[in-house]
């Protein structure tokens, strides 16, 4: 499923959400640019900050920086335009919601939920961990906690032709949420370089923080 944009919510302008995504296209062609040698400078993993906690090795700032950055790198064209489709849909509606300051703490703190998320289930992978799909997991945890009745214009590639249908909020979102589930599960006993766990806490947090921001003002 391809989201393409949410029907019954009216969205306008959303500046951080602009921002986040020029940055992330930056970021991207950086990398372009650079070549490897930006993976080596921001690029981390949960043994990383294994190592810290159990040898002292490394920089506790240093890290939490590469954190930060690596939630704005991509593996690649695919990775990144999906993760930007995904964050142009569901991002503008939450900033519109919990306003633009809010939205951009949010975000930034999803950034690191995430990332200790995966980190908690692996502990001691030295794969790194890049891109800003924990995040926006977050996102989509948050906006259906805001916009649970919302609609989402979806595209459904079928085997011979490709179905453009409005599919309720709660429907999308959960049926994501389930298949990051299902394929969090598989990984714990397979090799995959994917971060499941890492949209999985970020989904969790953004519903948590969501709840907290609409009901317990």
């Amino acid at each position: 499923m391809i989201p393409v944009r949410d029907t019954s919510v009216s969205r306008g302008f959303a500046p951080v959400t602009a921002v986040i995504i020029l940055a992330n296209m930056v970021v991207f062609f950086e990398e372009l640019r650079i070549g490897d040698q930006i993976f080596q400078l921001f690029a981390v993993s949960p043994h990383d900050i294994y190592g810290y906690l159990t040898k002292g090795t490394g920089s506790i700032l240093k890290i939490h920086w590469s954190i930060l950055v690596s939630s704005f790198m991509h593996a690649g064209y695919v990775h990144l335009f999906g993760n930007m489709i995904f964050l142009s849909v569901f991002g503008p509606a939450l900033e519109k919601k919990i306003g633009a300051l809010r939205f951009s703490l949010f975000y930034l703190a999803a950034a690191f939920i995430a990332f200790y998320s995966h980190a908690a289930v692996f502990p001691s992978s030295p794969t790194p961990v890049i891109g800003a799909s924990g995040a926006i997991a977050a996102v989509m945890g948050a906006y259906l906690i805001f916009n649970p009745k919302a609609k989402i214009l979806t595209i459904i590639p079928l085997l011979f032709y490709i179905e453009v249908i409005e599919i309720p909020s709660v429907v999308f979102i959960l049926v994501w949420f389930l298949l990051q589930g299902a394929y969090g599960y598989l990984s714990i006993e397979t090799s995959t370089s994917v971060a499941w766990f890492s949209h999985i806490g970020g989904f969790i947090m953004g519903m948590i923080a969501g709840m907290q921001m609409k009901w317990f003002k």
